[in-house]
């Protein structure tokens, strides 16, 4: 049965792209870790555009998008997420904007689509360039271009940025924080119900939501839910003697195919896998001071994950394998996506060294027809003989991988 803070998540959802549908002189297209919270809080709407090629993909709708994007002559090597989302803009399906706001974090291909839709919307574009080092210099660097963005912001919208208004909006963003926090640990627990299928889908409320009373909302639901099916789960298990001890954990790197397939609730449901964790629902970033509100944002988006060496990424990754108590760990490593691909090899160099088992699928996020149903079934069901196989004789963990 599904959670009910799930239908939570898709109320808050709608809300916010009813929003951007009605409101085209609020509305501002970003790509992935463009500050929300200055966004809210001058009472402006984020859309998305990977986040939009996602949602269009849940509706079976990306292979429009990719061959509008491919008849404008867009280049078929880059991510489908930024192919179809260009798509989408051509098929004038998306909401109006009034601008559009990038970063270079995560990926190159941002700035890069950004100003592609430019010329369709014929609306300026800022970008905001996130430094690779995490130094004092790179705070104040990127501490003065948000407040670069707040004037321009102000100029193209009209509206101003109140002090009271940001206040409001990092207390949002705090509280969430601390009610993500509070679901990460609680997924901790071998009882918790919440499926990594649902959770790979968590960086709409986290990410482009947060700043809002919509994000609190939701994640406020989840852990008060989370918390009380675990207690039931514990108290019948209590009675029938019942046992998670068998269960493969496992820890997700990246992100899913968003289409509609079934292979990760086959995974999750008949396979019997539970998807611990995923990095993309990490919390790297401190509580954010109201008091220094650009230095606090810069500092979260220079402290990103996906941002700096890999070394941290990686290192983190080793964390949550520990903290998650995880038996393997799979990587989603999505067709286009250089940045991802080119890191998989010393991922999983570094994971062999700790003795994980480490299984590579590759795929897309967004295009359905580079899906491969036989050739995952096959891979996967050799990564799990394998888990199984360890667990039944060997007390300790061993070196080994499957490419």
């Amino acid at each position: 049965m599904e959670l009910q803070s799930l239908l939570i998540q898709k109320r808050v959802g709608v809300r916010h792209l009813f929003n951007t549908y009605s409101h085209p002189n609020r509305t501002i297209w970003t790509t992935m870790f463009v500050p929300s919270e200055i966004l809210f809080a001058m009472g402006l709407y984020p859309f998305c555009l990977e986040i939009g090629a996602a949602l269009f993909a849940g509706l079976g709708q990306s292979t429009l998008g990719l061959i509008e994007a491919e008849s404008h002559g867009v280049s078929t090597d880059i991510c489908t997420f930024h192919r179809a989302a260009i798509g989408h803009a051509y098929r004038n399906v998306f909401p109006k904007n009034i601008l559009q706001v990038a970063t270079t974090t995560l990926c190159d291909n941002n700035t890069k689509t950004a100003k592609l839709c430019e010329c369709l919307t014929g609306k300026d574009t800022i970008v905001l360039d996130i430094p690779y080092e995490e130094d004092a210099y790179s705070v104040q660097y990127l501490a003065k271009q948000l407040e670069d963005l707040v004037r321009q912001l102000e100029k193209a919208t009209g509206r101003k940025m109140k002090q009271e208004a940001l206040e409001k909006a990092f207390e949002y963003a705090n509280k969430t924080r601390e009610k993500i926090l509070e679901v990460n640990e609680l997924r901790k627990d071998p009882f918790s119900p919440l499926k990594g299928s649902n959770a790979l889908g968590f960086m709409f409320p986290t990410y482009l939501l947060i700043g809002s009373e919509l994000a609190l909302e939701f994640y406020s639901g989840l852990a008060n839910e989370l918390r009380e099916k675990i207690a039931e789960s514990k108290a019948k298990a209590k009675v029938s003697g019942a046992s998670h001890a068998d269960q493969i954990r496992v820890l997700w790197l990246e992100l899913k195919p968003y289409f509609n397939i079934d292979f990760l609730q086959n995974l999750e449901e008949k396979e019997g896998v539970k998807i611990a964790f995923e990095e993309t629902n990490y919390v790297y970033w401190d509580k954010l001071d109201p008091q220094k509100p650009y230095e606090s944002l810069a500092r979260k988006h220079i402290t990103n994950t996906y941002n700096g060496p890999l070394e941290r990424r990686i290192e983190v990754a080793k964390m949550l394998a520990r903290e998650y108590n995880v038996d393997g760990i799979i990587v989603f490593s999505s067709w286009g996506c250089r940045r991802n691909n080119a890191a998989v090899p010393t991922i999983k160099r570094e994971f062999n060294k700790t003795g994980y088992p480490f299984l590579s699928l590759d795929g897309d996020c967004i295009d359905d027809n580079n899906y491969m149903p036989g050739q995952f079934s096959t891979r996967i069901e050799g990564f799990l003989e394998m888990i199984r196989n360890r667990k039944a004789s060997i007390p300790q963990r061993e070196t080994c991988s499957v490419s």
